[in-house]
């Protein structure tokens, strides 16, 4: 009897205490920034992501091990191959050939129907590693998802990134680029790579 009891009260807490295993199923991601002669906007077509969600009560209490790479081929404008190989070297393509954004720690508020999320973590760009601190708004969707959107500039000196100029430097890009993104992310199935 006394077993039965410790089993149940174990089943109990882990289901008070229940997280999944999550992978990006659809997703919505630009990269834009300015330049001497226009604005401009690149598509994100190929992202990896996954996570681990805690939930509680029916919500989620906490986000672990959320990782996201952008390979840096996957960046395509609208523009062309000749933008596509100026950033793909600016990024250093050939030597570091992903982006990647590692939380370390989230945290979770909901409010007025959404999840509030700061997320704290490392992002790597061009082979440097900064700790940035990133802000999104989630929601929940069909068959147990959870979109997450937001944006966030990174400012590419701060990584080594030089801006790509063209025409012998008389067009050149500004320092700012802006990450605008919507991921949905589903329960895992175990493939957690997605191209768009």
């Amino acid at each position: 009897m006394k077993n039965l009891l410790l089993n149940l009260l174990a089943l109990l807490i882990a289901a008070s205490l229940s997280g999944q295993a999550y992978e990006v199923a659809h997703f919505e991601m630009t990269v834009s920034g300015t330049s001497t002669l226009h604005d401009w906007t690149s598509d994100i077509t190929k992202i990896n992501a996954e996570a681990y969600i805690d939930w509680t009560d029916g919500k989620v209490g906490n986000i672990r091990n959320l990782s996201v790479t952008v390979p840096a081929e996957g960046i395509v404008s609208t523009k062309g191959r000749i933008m596509d190989g100026k950033t793909w070297d600016a990024l250093k393509k050939e030597k570091y050939p992903n982006i990647i954004f590692k939380v370390s720690t989230a945290d979770v508020k909901w409010v007025n129907g959404k999840y509030l999320i700061t997320a704290n973590g490392k992002l790597t760009v061009a082979g440097q590693t900064k700790t940035v601190t990133l802000k999104a708004n989630g929601k929940p969707v069909a068959n147990g998802g959870l979109v997450f959107s937001g944006s966030y500039d990174i400012n590419m000196p701060d990584y080594g990134v030089e801006p790509p100029t063209a025409l012998m430097g008389s067009i050149k890009t500004g320092e700012k680029v802006t990450i605008d993104y919507s991921v949905n992310m589903v329960p895992s199935n175990g493939n957690a790579s997605l191209d768009r």
